[in-house]
């Protein structure tokens, strides 16, 4: 299996993260700024908003856990970012909008995309009176030792 690693400019993709806030309308704080920043900064990744809020106070900035998470939806809602359930506890944040697929290593806790062109779908028709909107697949796998636990 080929797993996607394609390297992004982050500069070029924290700009355009800030356009595209700025023309939906929300106002462009200094912690939405901020966030945006350690988001994108750092090319295509998955991160839940437990990890992202221990990177903001590990660069000494003060950013509430509830604007972590309000932020996180505002940008998915923009299509900034994509929001992966991997159970229904835990969601993951994608800052690699194309479409792609997320192979979840669940022992590791661990998202790595998997390219479009990698997984073949048999999809039904869709209604003329319905748009295909996104199609979400994850591939969970855990190691060998993990599964003869169970």
């Amino acid at each position: 299996m080929i797993i996607d690693k394609k390297v992004i400019d982050p500069l070029s993709t924290y700009n355009m993260a800030l356009k595209k806030i700025e023309e939906s309308g929300i106002i462009p704080t200094k912690q939405r700024r901020v966030l945006a920043k350690i988001l994108f900064e750092k090319g295509n990744r998955h991160i839940s908003a437990e990890n992202l809020f221990d990177e903001v106070k590990r660069e000494d900035r003060k950013i509430s856990m509830a604007t972590i998470y309000n932020t996180l939806k505002q940008f998915t809602n923009l299509g900034l970012i994509r929001e992966i359930v991997v159970d229904k506890n835990k969601s993951l944040y994608d800052t690699n909008n194309k479409p792609h697929y997320h192979l979840y290593i669940e022992d590791e806790g661990k998202v790595h995309d998997i390219p479009t062109d990698n997984i073949n779908l048999n999809l039904p028709s869709v209604p003329a009176c319905l748009n295909l909107h996104n199609i979400d697949v994850i591939v969970r796998v855990r190691s060998l030792k993990d599964d003869k636990k169970r």
